[in-house]
């Protein structure tokens, strides 16, 4: 499929196809189309965790208004949103800046300074604003594992309907480090896809010259 196509083919699949399971290279390709997202000062806030222990989805099905794509799909994923580790001074930030080619001493303190300046002076240190701005880092990356899965024939569900804090519980994640950010589960449809209604091109659109 061409990307438009795939855009077309692509809806929130309600049900799976229990029978039909991903194969291992497909859901690599999905999985690094992830991880190639852009992010907000490319500090890649997110984790990707890949839940197919059963008893594991049946518990969060659970918290997630009984969902049954969570249970029935092929591949469930769990994107958590960074907290504690995208604030200035953790060692992922400086992990993240060292990895830059250019070495030299003045730069990296240039780029030491624009995080300082950058976390601070936006996100204050707080977990909450921490977690909001890392949460619309995550949407970037599960849209395109979405829309990757889309352009092999393979469905997903994007899923935010879910107590994020009981989630958080289950999958064991302190809320100052990490939290969920979205569920998406990936598979193949059972149903036909329904009629896609999508508001004109027109009415969408509006242009400043």
């Amino acid at each position: 499929m061409n990307f438009l196509e795939s855009m077309k083919f692509r809806h929130a699949c309600k049900v799976f196809d229990e029978n039909k399971k991903i194969s291992a290279g497909e859901f690599d390709f999905i999985l690094e189309a992830g991880r190639l997202s852009p992010s907000s000062t490319g500090l890649e806030q997110w984790d990707f965790l890949v839940v197919q222990n059963e008893e594991l989805r049946q518990k969060i099905r659970e918290v997630s208004w009984n969902q049954v794509q969570i249970t029935s799909c092929s591949h469930l994923v769990v994107v958590l949103a960074k907290v504690k580790e995208i604030k200035f001074g953790s060692s992922y930030v400086d992990k993240m800046i060292a990895r830059r080619a250019d070495k030299e001493p003045e730069m990296i303190a240039a780029r030491q300074k624009f995080y300082h300046d950058f976390l601070l002076s936006n996100f204050k240190n707080d977990d909450e604003l921490t977690f909001q701005w890392s949460h619309e880092q995550c949407m970037i990356a599960a849209t395109n594992m979405m829309n990757a899965a889309a352009s092999l024939g393979i469905d997903s569900c994007p899923i935010e309907g879910f107590d994020r804090h009981a989630l958080n519980e289950i999958l064991g994640l302190d809320e100052s480090e990490q939290r969920v950010a979205i569920v998406v589960p990936f598979g193949y449809r059972l149903n036909p896809q329904p009629i896609k209604y999508r508001r004109e091109l027109s009415d969408v659109v509006k242009w400043i010259y």
